[in-house]
């Protein structure tokens, strides 16, 4: 069989296959799915029976669940697909980003990072809401050739006309241009390719089909229609044609009369046009060339602060990676700071000294005690949390990130932990307070060589600083919203970090930890990070903890419901549906618990098992995996 005839196949069962559960794209299936296919006609002979037995069981689960057969189901009722790949894997917010990053790694054979630039574009076309050029990103690679990982901090920046106070008499660091942070996305983007893409492929070649979707159109997925009608929720008092005319532009549909819907077909012009200069020009036509005249007109016009100088002088920092090594011989590689790589590495190694198995989650009395546990390492990083700052301005970052990622900090931490109950947030040692609240995208990566990419994108909240370039079309970051922008206490009496306090040229402290893990032969076992805010570093510690300690694969994973503290407020919050037995069982040992909508947080992942990649686009989105 062609390579062409063989990848048409494969393409072939999957499209017939599309409602299932589980995707499946590798030689083994294809043979299974084949003969799954000629016995399809036995099967429809079958089905009136079928309907009647289903109906008679319906009628027996709705009696037993009425009657309180099952009081709480940990797995919500929905959840998502299961990839399974036998090469490479792709998982983000939006099926066709996967599908693009995919078709670059299997058609073009070009590598993870190669991927994952493809993808994140395309994410910038259909995720504007989360992440794209006007925002920034961290980003672990992972090199399996030579077992070393190295991170890029393409962090937005203060401008050089930034100062502490700026916010402080009631300026807005939410909406408007004076809300903005020197972009660093695209900057991020080359330094990547240039340094870790392929040899073959050209900067051109990955703009490629996020150009051909902004000037052809593409389908509105369902995530972003969610965020036309909150940020419409959100501005029922305004004339959205006159306050923002160019999000009027792009997102009313002149067909129907009313805001694009999923499904419908979207055209970015003004964005396609930069997307070409970009293409051609590289990130030096954003930073200085071609485009920048416009950017900075967009900037004056919106109030901001920005100017030729902050472009000019941007640059994004690559180095590498922070990295621990875990019980069980994986070792995690993650960004340095202002990320919270060094959070994330600080609660695993924790919870890595209790030795969590299956059998530990078996029981209520179990699975009390084991979230007990995860939640107390959530509240003592938290509370390291408020220190962390961009090491350039804040030397003593270097001393607390050698003291996170150190084993023996960790055993001092978790012999503070009582089983029986927990304690008043001031016995974790908190100092400051820092409150983040961030809309972003997350996206997982492995190629056929092993190498791996964990990427976390933001314009930091929906839709950034709702100033929409009218020019080059790019939504633009509120990303100094993630400075301390206050010198007032909060509700509890706690000051905001003088280590996250503005100062030109500084990046803002970030919840964004993408993770690579590696296992003692040095091959790739799981690639997962999380968009949220805050719940960012949890979210990502969770699932690995489930992935690694409690045996479940990375859909369930991803999709059992969620427990999150940042130790202000002083509660845990749990996603509607979780066991409320177990949230009974943590009360009792004196936590305070709030219920949330599920879907504050969204994960991605991929894992390593026995020859095969399975991966996970958190149904809380409603992305699909991509592979080959």
């Amino acid at each position: 069989m062609s390579r062409g005839s063989y990848q048409d196949l494969r393409r072939h069962l999957l499209e017939e296959e599309e409602g299932a559960d589980f995707v499946s794209y590798d030689d083994d299936d294809l043979q299974a799915a084949a003969r799954l296919k000629r016995k399809r006609h036995r099967v429809r002979a079958c089905l009136w029976i079928s309907c009647g037995v289903f109906i008679i069981a319906l009628i027996g689960v709705g009696l037993f669940f009425g009657t309180g057969g099952i009081k709480n189901t940990f797995f919500p009722h929905k959840h998502s697909r299961l990839g399974k790949y036998k090469h490479a894997a792709v998982a983000s917010d939006v099926t066709q980003c996967s599908q693009i990053g995919r078709d670059i790694l299997e058609k073009l054979e070009g590598n993870a990072v190669d991927a994952a630039i493809a993808s994140l574009l395309c994410m910038g076309l259909t995720d504007p809401q989360s992440m794209g050029l006007g925002g920034g990103f961290f980003m672990t690679i992972y090199n399996r050739t030579t077992g070393e990982s190295y991170s890029i901090d393409a962090r937005e920046t203060a401008p050089l006309n930034a100062t502490e106070d700026m916010y402080y008499h009631n300026e807005s660091s939410t909406n408007g241009g004076l809300a903005i942070g020197v972009p660093g996305e695209i900057r991020g983007y080359e330094d990547a390719w240039r340094d870790y893409g392929s040899s073959h492929l050209s900067w051109s070649d990955l703009f490629k089909p996020a150009i051909d979707m902004a000037q052809n159109g593409f389908k509105v997925p369902k995530s972003l229609e969610n965020a036309l009608n909150d940020f419409l929720d959100d501005h029922k008092s305004s004339d959205i044609k006159t306050t923002y005319p160019q999000f009027w532009k792009t997102y009313h549909n002149s067909k129907t009369g009313e805001y694009y819907k999923e499904g419908e077909v979207i055209k970015l012009p003004e964005l396609s046009q930069t997307l070409v200069t970009l293409s051609k020009e590289g990130a030096d036509a954003f930073y200085q060339g071609s485009l920048t005249s416009l950017i900075l007109e967009e900037f004056r016009s919106s109030g901001a602060i920005i100017g030729e100088e902050d472009l000019k002088q941007y640059k994004a920092v690559t180095q590498k990676s922070l990295k621990v090594k875990l019980t069980n011989g994986y070792t995690i590689y993650a960004p340095e700071s202002p990320s919270s790589g060094a959070i994330l590495m600080f609660i695993l190694n924790i919870l890595d000294g209790y030795n969590i198995t299956p059998d530990d989650v078996k029981t209520t009395d179990g699975q009390v005690l084991t979230y007990h546990r995860i939640i107390e390492a959530f509240k003592f990083a938290y509370a390291k949390r408020t220190d962390l700052a961009d090491g350039a301005f804040w030397p003593n970052v270097t001393n607390l990130v050698a003291n996170l990622t150190s084993r023996a900090y960790a055993d001092s931490i978790r012999e503070m932990i009582w089983d029986n109950q927990t304690h008043p947030y001031q016995y974790y040692g908190p100092t400051f307070y820092q409150d983040n609240k961030t809309s972003t995208a997350h996206l997982s990566v492995v190629d056929k060589f092993g190498n791996a990419v964990s990427v976390t994108s933001t314009v930091n909240t929906r839709f950034g600083s709702k100033v929409f370039g009218a020019k080059t079309g790019i939504v633009w970051n509120n990303e100094m919203d993630d400075f301390a922008t206050s010198n007032k206490p909060n509700d509890f009496d706690v000051y905001p970090s003088p280590a996250n306090k503005i100062v030109p040229k500084k990046r803002p402290l970030s919840s964004m930890c993408p993770a690579v893990f590696v296992d003692s032969e040095g091959d790739v076992r799981l690639v997962v990070g999380a968009a949220g805010g805050s719940k960012i570093t949890t979210a990502t510690a969770y699932v690995a903890a489930r992935v690694m300690w409690f045996g479940e694969n990375i859909e369930q994973a991803i999709d059992a419901l969620r427990l999150h503290h940042q130790l202000l407020p002083p509660y845990f919050s749990y996603e509607t549906g979780f066991n409320m037995e177990i949230v009974k069982g943590l009360k009792a040992k004196g936590h305070n618990a709030s219920e949330i909508a599920v879907g504050k947080s969204i994960v991605q992942g991929i894992v390593r098992d026995g020859g095969y990649l399975y991966a996970n686009s958190d149904y809380r989105k409603g992305g699909l995996t991509a592979g080959y």
